[in-house]
Order: structure tokens, then sequence, then C-alpha cells
């Protein structure tokens, strides 16, 4: 184990309800093993120890640990990072994890149209920096689909649980954050959501809570306004500003630069009083994002964002669509948790031990996305700022002899070198 993930690991151990301390050590010795080998199979992790990873597996099927214990625990532990912050980005995305071949797990739900795959459905919630920059997970929620009813649709069915898993994800990070902050001030909240979070039910709970928020429109909703729909009255505005924005890559489409308009309009939103009985009319503003000309066979790219932070100029607008590109994080996580954490090879046959191992592979896939990008984007910014001064400090000792480098003066480049080196120099011991 490097000594980094050492003291990552047993921060987030401190921060979660367990019955007693060996179940705190065994916690940290768990995601320290997942953070230095990700890829690895438990065996694997644990170098070989069978009795280590007798011990892992004994943590999963333990009943007196539960997912929401762990879940909350690494949650807090990002919180508490997140309170040096004076603004925060709180993005949530949802993605479906295959187990088909899990065939002991009664609870997997269908995950394809054709009902043929089973598996989960992984909602996240992760706090960022303005600048995008990954700080950790705050929530996840576990859930599968049922199977469709012959007189009710797919649809119909899961309509609930897909809008109130936005609520969910937004009043769960927003707990966490207020019980790390005590009695202190909790930094400002920007919720992020993508075209599944346009439910007026979330719009309703982000106005409630105070928040602010950034979600891009699926719906075509009532306005106050002459021309009566959203998307017809923003398009009626005069162009604010040009912006190129990076479109990442999609299938076989490489990824490209795209130089849009952007429009903006204050709106008052008219509820459907038969489908919200008890909602209100709500002052948002709408900013739109056009790509007049796109390259041959590509479709434009055409975002309608809904937020609450200020859009009336044009350095206005055009900071509304950079905090929204913010959200690419969230999928660079979910994609480092499948290829890199291998977490749809887990083998373990229980809802309860799955579910676990899930809520540690996704903060180890948070962290190993943080750690990539503050070395890879902004090399010199200094370690203090991303690990903890024990980390720091054991990094220099171990490494920085004759070198005569302060521990303030450590870039996260270094550190990251540093920590890739202890990994390589340490021996797999024979299973």
């Amino acid at each position: 184990m490097t000594l980094s993930n050492i003291v990552w690991a047993q921060q987030v151990s401190a921060a979660t309800s367990l019955p007693d301390q060996r179940m705190k050590s065994r916690l940290a010795s768990i995601i320290a093993d997942a953070m230095d080998s990700p890829s690895s199979s438990i065996p694997q992790a644990t170098q070989g120890n069978a009795g280590q990873a007798k011990a892992t597996y004994r943590f999963y099927a333990n009943d007196r640990v539960n997912g929401s214990s762990l879940n909350h625990g690494f949650g807090l532990e990002t919180a508490q990072r997140c309170l040096d912050q004076d603004s925060v980005l709180v993005v949530q995305d949802t993605t479906t994890l295959n187990f088909t071949g899990l065939h002991g797990i009664a609870e997997l739900g269908p995950i394809d149209s054709g009902n043929l795959a089973r598996g989960l459905h992984l909602h996240s919630a992760i706090g960022l920096t303005l600048q995008a920059k990954v700080i950790g997970i705050l929530d996840q929620q576990c859930w599968v689909r049922p199977q469709p009813q012959p007189k009710q649709s797919k649809k119909k069915q899961t309509q609930d649980k897909e809008s109130s898993k936005w609520i969910n994800g937004l009043e769960n990070a927003r707990a966490v954050l207020y019980e790390a902050a005590g009695g202190l001030a909790v930094p400002r909240l920007i919720h992020l959501m993508d075209r599944e979070g346009d439910a007026y039910e979330v719009m309703m709970a982000v106005e409630d809570c105070g928040d602010s928020a950034i979600i891009r429109s699926a719906q075509n909703r009532l306005i106050d306004n002459p021309l009566a729909k959203a998307h017809d009255a923003v398009r009626n505005q005069p162009v604010l500003g040009q912006v190129s924005i990076e479109v990442k890559r999609k299938k076989d489409i490489p990824q490209r630069e795209a130089l849009v308009q952007v429009r903006s309009m204050a709106a008052t939103l008219e509820p459907n009083l038969q489908q919200y009985p008890h909602a209100w009319s709500m002052k948002w503003n709408l900013v739109e994002v056009w790509e007049p000309e796109s390259p041959a066979a590509v479709e434009p790219l055409h975002w309608l964002l809904w937020t609450r932070e200020p859009a009336t100029t044009a350095d206005e607008a055009l900071e509304v669509v950079r905090k929204y590109t913010c959200r690419w994080p969230i999928e660079e996580i979910h994609l480092v948790l499948k290829s890199g954490c291998k977490v749809e090879d887990l083998r373990l046959q229980s809802w309860g031990r799955l579910e676990k191992a899930l809520r540690v592979n996704a903060s180890v896939a948070a962290r190993i996305v943080m750690l990539r990008d503050l070395a890879r984007e902004t090399p010199q910014t200094p370690a203090l700022q991303v690990l903890a001064k024990d980390e720091v400090d054991a990094l220099v000792s171990r490494f920085g002899k004759g070198k005569a480098i302060p521990a303030a003066d450590l870039s996260i480049a270094q550190a990251v070198l540093w920590l890739s080196l202890i990994h390589i120099s340490e021996p797999t011991r024979p299973y």
C-alpha cells in the first residue's frame, strides 16, 4: 500500500459509522488496496495474501456493515474537503452496470430494452470546484428497474424513480455538506444536471432549498410570454456572443470544436396544475447554445440550459455555458469505474456485498480522476492543496532526501510520480 492511499483511506474510515474500530481498520485497508490496484480482483489487490483477501470478503458479507453507512462515510469525507471552496458544483448523472452473470442476485433488474441483460443503475452526485477539479463523491444511489407489467409501459413504471433520484441526490448532497460544516458556512452550491433532470418537481426542489442550478432543458415549457413556449421565445432573443466549445468524442465522431451562438432570457415558468397541483410559478433564466453550422453528417450542438445563475449579459451567459461544460468529469469517473476498476467483473453473490464493493470502487475511481487531472492539467499545483499534510510529509521523507524540497513546495505532479514509484517498487507476494 502506498503511504498516500493509506492516509486517505484512514480519513474515509474515520468519517464512516461502523460498529467498532476493528472494522474501521479493515475498511481503511480495503480502500487502500483498491486504490493501489484498482483493476485487480480482491485476491490480486491484497497481493496474494489469502488471509487479507478472506478478511475483505468477510467485511463485505458482514450484516453489521451496510451500504448506506459506507455511502455516508465517503460523502462526509468529500464534504469536509469541499468546505474550503467558496462555491461547489454538485454534478449528478446515472450509469448502468451490467451484472448479467451474477445469477445468484435476485434483486438485479433489466437494463436493456429486450429485458435480457440484468444489472443495476448507479446515480452519483459528485463535488467539483468551479474549475471542474474533482473533489469526490457526495452521494450515490443504487437501484433497479422492475420488470414491466403488460398493462403498464416501462416509462410509466419508472417515471417516479427517474425524477426522484435527482431530488434525492440534491437533498443527500446538501445534508452531508451541512453535517460536515457543523455551524460553519457551507459553500454556495450550483447543481448541474443533464436533460433527465429537467422535471418541474426537481426545479421546485432547487428553488425551495435556495441553491443555484444549471439544468439542460428537455421540455419546451409553458412560460408567461407572448410566444408561450420557452424554446421558441429564447430563439427570438438577440445573440449575446459567440464561443468555441469542445465537443467530446461520440462513437464514430471524433472530438471537435463547435462555434456556437449564445442567447438568453428571463422567464416565468407556469406549472401544469393538473400534473403538479401544489406547484407554483418560478422565475428562471434560459440560456441557448446553438451551432448554426456544423460539419457534414454531424448533428449541430444545441443546448438549452435552465439556470438560477445570472445570465443577462454576454459574459454571464457564457459563464453559465462554461459551468455546464464542467459536468464531464462525472462521465469520466463512471468510465474509470467500469474500465479502470473493472467493477462489472465483481463476482460477489449477494446484493448487499455487491453494493458495498461498488461504494468503495466508485470513490476510488473519483480519486483516480482527481489525481490524474491535477497532475496533467496543473502540474505545479501544490500537493498540499490536494493531499493531507501527513501524506505530503511521508512522501518528502521517503523521496526528498538530499533534494531540499520543503513540503510546501512539493507539486502534485512530483507527488503523483513518487506515488507511482512506491507502487512499482513494491513486490507482489505469491498467493
